[in-house]
């Protein structure tokens, strides 16, 4: 079992190998790293990690929403592994077609296409006449008829079954898969048509229609176990999504047991007030919920970082704890469980901290180094584990 221990410790000789003389990370306040439930019953998701023993390929859906923190997927493609090394690997889950629209992309996954496309957008950047889906993103081709590649990287990486995300259309009816063999689509919801390749690959090809507006992926594989779909976009707030036609409604093919939101690091250096951000997070919520009734919902709060004030003069952004104060008020007040990374990460003066032990971005002050959210990502890990799987409670 690789409990907190075993993982801090390995993060440490990754610290040591990288930065000579990094201190012991005792400002990391382990022992409350816990989900504060504030009223809430996960006893149902209880019920179904217990039932992924069975093999006949039940899955336990997370979708985690949230910024630039989110997008790079350091910190969730920890969390994802952890995850499905104690509960089962139930597929990839959500990929988007991010480096098509010019952002950066996880490095755990490529999706490509043989043209590139004429129109992109982002959720924070649109343009072109042409909207963001469910991943955040959205590019349309000239001609229709592509061919979209999809690979995995990485160990236990593989799909059986791919469903191509789009705007509402007729696309996708048939695609040709791996050099000719015809696979009829299946039209999982007017967002997303779905295609069995039977055996599990690591990367297939799909000669397909793409009309309308091209999303991502979502991947799947035969197995029980976990999947872990992660959407971030950098400079997102709670907000943004909301901006995104039947965003909610898109996230049904996902079929999400559990919903986390992680946000606060952009409303920190905008002009949003308490009362607004509250109402946002109020509204992206029970617009999730309206289309996911079975779903348990999670927040997060950001952790402490700086603002630049000239050159490389750097301040603590105060704001960060005023936005985290609002996150656990309405946790509270709605009775949603909080993970409270702004604390478990050191609290009040842990940005220093973060810095001089080079886990926080020299860069810009904000960002993690990739240890950085590596450990955010174990964290988050142990703290599920603790809450979904009582037996692993007894070996942290």
């Amino acid at each position: 079992m690789r409990n907190i221990t075993y993982i801090l410790g390995i993060l440490m000789v990754l610290l040591a190998a990288r930065q000579a003389g990094a201190q012991e990370l005792d400002f990391i306040r382990t022992d409350i790293n816990n989900i504060e439930m504030n009223g809430d019953d996960w006893s149902c998701l209880e019920r179904k990690i217990d039932s992924l023993v069975l093999p006949d390929g039940r899955k336990f859906n997370i979708l985690h929403i949230g910024d630039s923190h989110i997008q790079a997927d350091f910190m969730t493609s920890v969390t994802r592994r952890l995850l499905q090394q104690q509960l089962g690997n139930g597929g990839r889950g959500c990929i988007a077609a991010l480096r098509l629209a010019g952002t950066n992309q996880p490095d755990n996954y490529s999706l490509s296409a043989d043209a590139p496309p004429v129109a992109r957008c982002r959720l924070t950047r649109r343009s072109n006449g042409i909207t963001p889906g469910v991943t955040g993103i959205g590019v349309a081709f000239k001609n229709r008829k592509r061919r979209l590649t999809v690979t995995l990287h990485g160990d236990d990486s593989l799909f059986s079954r791919v469903a191509l995300l789009h705007s509402p259309s007729k696309m996708c009816d048939t695609a040709y898969v791996d050099g000719g063999r015809p696979l009829p689509g299946v039209q999982l919801s007017e967002y997303a048509t779905g295609y069995d390749i039977a055996a599990e690959v690591q990367s297939s090809t799909l000669r397909v229609d793409v009309g309308g507006t091209f999303y991502g992926a979502y991947l799947t594989n035969d197995r029980s176990g976990v999947i872990y779909n992660a959407i971030g976009n950098n400079g997102a707030c709670f907000a943004d999504y909301l901006k995104i036609e039947d965003f909610a409604a898109q996230t049904r093919v996902l079929a999400p047991d559990l919903i986390i939101l992680s946000f606060g690091t952009n409303e920190a250096f905008g002009r949003s007030s308490d009362s607004e951000i509250y109402a946002s997070i109020d509204r992206l919520i029970t617009s999730l919920k309206a289309s996911n009734p079975d779903a348990k919902f999670m927040l997060t709060t950001p952790m402490e970082c700086q603002r630049r004030l000239r050159r490389s003069r750097y301040a603590v952004n105060r704001r960060v704890a005023g936005v985290r104060d609002v996150i656990m008020k309405y946790g509270r007040d709605k009775h949603i469980p909080v993970w409270d990374l702004y604390e478990i990460a050191g609290g009040e003066g842990s940005s220093r901290l973060w810095l001089k032990n080079g886990l926080l971005s020299s860069r810009d002050h904000v960002h993690c180094q990739v240890i950085g959210y590596e450990l955010q990502g174990a964290l988050l890990a142990d703290a599920l584990l603790g809450r979904l799987l009582p037996s692993y409670t007894t070996q942290r």
